[in-house]
């Protein structure tokens, strides 16, 4: 029997539930994959019945003929980052590559993921014209049975007459292509059962951007959320449910958008509120958050940050009419629900924020801007057609900024009919990272870009597990395998690859290790030799007996090359232990 297939996508356009926005199946439940119950309708080609993980098999003809194993890498990856997810049985495995020339098929028992690269039509009747990706999934009874994913490498497809390009590799910052990572993560999303976020900074946002930075590389805290509430490991008790209704007039309101950010500052969840008003947020951290309801942009707006066609048919009727509240405080507690409700004020609103300024171009778009903890002279900024020029204010939430006075440019963009509302902003060092909402006020009138400037962290962490991703990424092809772990030691030289990251050794080399090579003795004194790594400090500490006795600390030293050395001038003819220790 041919199932039903359904589909979800990556816009690039520009135009284009619970704490997320989840896909609904027939009866109205949470479309997702039962890896618990495992129906005997889910072949077993899609999910191992032994290890309840879902398959997935890879067409070898990816985007490129020079990077063909690193797209390949890129994928596996991807699924990786979900699967360290924390606090979840959601386990991924690989089957055997493809056949080359793979098309979608929701009904083969295959769950593929390739790369259309002559023709938009696929799966016999969709087109992905103008989309960067897309997600086909069939399901029974909720139960998701089986899902493809497509990538869009045709030529002339983009918005425009664009062509898709592609890359992989996360150290190439420059790049202007799409990266397959951010791209598949969003996917993946889909494939999971999750429909469009609201939230900017989210992986799951209805557009993406060029670029490694791209705020949809790496899974945001509603992603991570979600992934905890459809798959859980276990009962949800160390953590805290939300929910409530969004009310206008005693109606429930469809579709408005409902935040919740922490203490920080930052979008830790964002949703929908469903026809009868009701919105759930049931995986939340416990903690003090902010919470709030605001409204859609109407689909008559010129310029739209976010719209009713960016989730699903089931708010294309969502109501935007009435008036963005202010924060409201909560407290969770872990193990509990509560419950905040809202009565809005109907509108019309009196402006609306229809496009966010990047701080490092100045281009604008309807993708967050991006900033990193340390940087100073940036520019904040909205775009809006309908903002007055008088008496408005910019802000941004959280903690770490400093946002200077507010400027409307009425000049800029005034081809466009728009007006630029901007500030400048410093990024403190100690920035907490994560998605911030954009403000803007006029008197009693507000109007929020939530989520829609990304703090990204210096050291990204995207399969949290402590360990910088850059160094994993550089030694490893597939930077979320076990062999990539801090605590593995894949070169078997005694240093797991929290260590070798810390001396700056490399993990896959035996003999790239930090260890004394020579210790000579003279009338001159003793002198200590080891290898090191160039710009690396060390501290030398040395004492009388190898047990016991306290390390007495001799010095430090600042490698110029591979090897290094230290005199101890009080050492010429004294029997001495010896250590020395890279400093972070």
């Amino acid at each position: 029997m041919k199932l039903p297939a359904f589909v979800a996508v990556l816009l690039l356009a520009t135009r284009a539930a619970s704490g997320f926005v989840v896909e609904l199946g027939v009866s109205n439940a949470p479309l997702h994959w039962d890896l618990i119950t495992l129906p005997d309708f889910v072949p077993t080609n899609n999910v191992n019945p032994a290890t309840r993980a879902i398959r997935f098999a890879l067409a070898p003809d990816t985007f490129s003929t020079t990077n063909n194993t690193g797209e390949l890498d890129a994928i596996r990856a991807s699924f990786g980052q979900w699967q360290a997810i924390s606090g979840t049985h959601l386990k991924f495995e690989e089957g055997p590559l493809l056949a080359p020339g793979v098309h979608v098929n929701t009904d083969d028992s295959v769950n593929a993921v390739s790369w259309a690269k002559t023709n938009t039509m696929v799966n016999d009747t969709d087109d992905i014209v103008g989309r960067l990706g897309v997600a086909f999934w069939s399901e029974i009874n909720n139960a998701i049975v089986e899902a493809d994913i497509v990538f869009n490498a045709v030529p002339n497809s983009l918005p425009g007459g664009d062509t898709p390009a592609w890359f992989a590799d996360f150290s190439d910052t420059n790049s202007a292509a799409f990266f397959v990572e951010a791209v598949l993560l969003h996917e993946i999303g889909h494939f999971l059962g999750l429909l469009h976020s609201p939230v900017g900074g989210a992986t799951m946002l209805s557009r993406g951007g060029t670029g490694v930075t791209s705020t949809q590389a790496g899974l945001s805290p509603d992603e991570i959320a979600a992934a905890r509430y459809l798959y859980p490991a276990s009962a949800l008790t160390n953590l805290a449910v939300l929910r409530g209704t969004v009310t206008r007039d005693s109606a429930g309101v469809l579709g408005a958008i409902v935040i919740a950010e922490d203490a920080a500052g930052n979008v830790a969840a964002g949703t929908l509120s469903e026809a009868d008003g009701q919105y759930t947020m049931p995986a939340l951290p416990p903690g003090n958050y902010q919470v709030r309801a605001t409204p859609m942009d109407p689909n008559s707006a010129s310029y739209l940050l976010e719209w009713a066609f960016d989730f699903s048919s089931r708010f294309f009727s969502a109501d935007g009419n009435f008036l963005a509240t202010t924060n409201t405080p909560v407290t969770l507690t872990a193990g509990s629900t509560n419950t905040l409700n809202f009565s809005v004020t109907a509108g019309p609103a009196a402006f609306f924020i229809g496009f966010v300024m990047n701080p490092k171009t100045g281009d604008a778009g309807n993708t967050p801007g991006v900033v990193y903890p340390g940087q100073s002279n940036l520019t904040v900024g909205v775009l809006s057609a309908d903002v007055p020029t008088n008496g408005v204010a910019l802000g941004v939430s959280g903690d770490g900024l400093t946002v200077g006075p507010t400027t409307v440019d009425t000049e800029s963009f005034a081809h466009a009919g728009l007006k630029l509302v901007s500030a400048p902003l410093s990024v403190a060092a100690n920035a907490t990272p994560g998605s911030r909402t954009i403000l803007i006020e006029q008197e009693t009138n507000r109007a929020y870009a939530n989520g829609f400037l990304e703090i990204l962290p210096l050291a990204p962490d995207d399969n949290f597990d402590g360990l910088d991703d850059r160094f994993q990424r550089k030694h490893f092809p597939v930077f979320t395998t076990s062999a990539a772990a801090p605590a593995a030691d894949p070169d078997g030289d005694g240093l797991n690859n929290l260590a070798e990251f810390t001396a700056g050794t490399t993990p896959t080399n035996a003999l790239s290790v930090l260890r004394l090579e020579r210790v000579i003795q003279n009338a001159g004194g003793t002198t200590v030799l080891w290898q090191s790594v160039a710009e690396k400090s060390y501290r030398v500490s040395a004492r009388e007996q190898l047990n016991g006795a306290n390390w007495q600390l001799l010095g430090t030293v600042t490698a110029t090359n591979a090897a290094a050395q230290f005199l101890d001038p009080a050492a010429t003819n004294a029997f001495r232990f010896y250590r020395v220790e890279v400093l972070q």
